[in-house]
């Protein structure tokens, strides 16, 4: 099973090998202006070796990357989204995660409503699995202390998250991808990476290894969208 960092270097792996493919640059040019020797990074491309912290971050400096790039938040999800004047938008209602999987949401349970380039939100794709079709599709969370303990330094305390509750499809059986989830865990709500094996999603938080990993087991008669409320669409530190 794949750890999170080791999914990250993956993803910054093939994004090196792009460039290098496309003539952007060499690989002798990228190891000088990140301070490594060209065998090391040699090694590191052809899946040799893996790279430490300090020096995944050297590379990232280098190539104008960050860790969101890498773990699949598109750059349009990315920027801020604030609207310009006078430009279309759509308020989102604000929900603890603890709420995030119910149908609808009494006034009660709406923290608030943050607006969105309504041009933003229509070009996300819906990948649904079952019958979501009277779901709210959006909601944002923010992120608290104890969610945030399990997705540093991704995501830290105070973060907004839009989830889309529309893109409950896991990914492939046993296949470790970027993306971010809102998950179901018995009475807890989780955001991690995850992985699908048969009567099971294994949870993968981002800062421990695979020790941190567990099962979450599939109920009978339920499939594993069920315990999917939605994938991380956006990351806002402020918004």
């Amino acid at each position: 099973m794949k750890t999170r960092f080791q999914s990250l270097q993956e993803s910054l792996r093939a994004s090196i090998w792009a460039r290098l493919e496309r003539g952007e640059l060499t690989g002798r040019s990228l190891a000088e202006r990140a301070g490594f020797r060209q065998a090391h990074l040699s090694n590191f491309l052809n899946g040799k070796r893996g790279l430490s912290l300090q020096a995944m971050d050297r590379l990232l400096d280098v190539l104008h990357l960050d860790v969101l790039q890498l773990a699949g938040v598109d750059d349009a999800a990315r920027r801020g989204l604030r609207p310009e004047p006078g430009e279309p938008t759509e308020p989102i209602i604000l929900v603890k995660l603890a709420a995030a999987a119910q149908v609808r949401f009494s006034p009660h349970e709406v923290q608030d409503t943050v607006s969105f380039r309504r041009s933003f939100l229509r070009r996300l794709k819906p990948h649904m699995v079952g019958n979501r079709r009277d779901w709210t599709r959006f909601v944002v969370v923010r992120v608290d202390s104890e969610i945030a303990s399990g997705t540093a330094p991704l995501i830290r305390p105070g973060a907004q998250l839009l989830i889309d509750r529309h893109c409950n499809a896991p990914p492939p059986l046993g296949e470790i991808t970027p993306e971010l989830y809102a998950v179901m865990d018995e009475a807890k709500r989780l955001i991690t990476p995850l992985t699908v094996v048969p009567g099971h999603l294994i949870v993968c938080p981002l800062n421990d290894g695979a020790s941190s990993q567990r099962l979450v087991t599939i109920p009978s008669g339920r499939k594993a969208g069920d315990l999917i409320i939605g994938r991380v669409r956006h990351i806002a530190t402020e918004m």
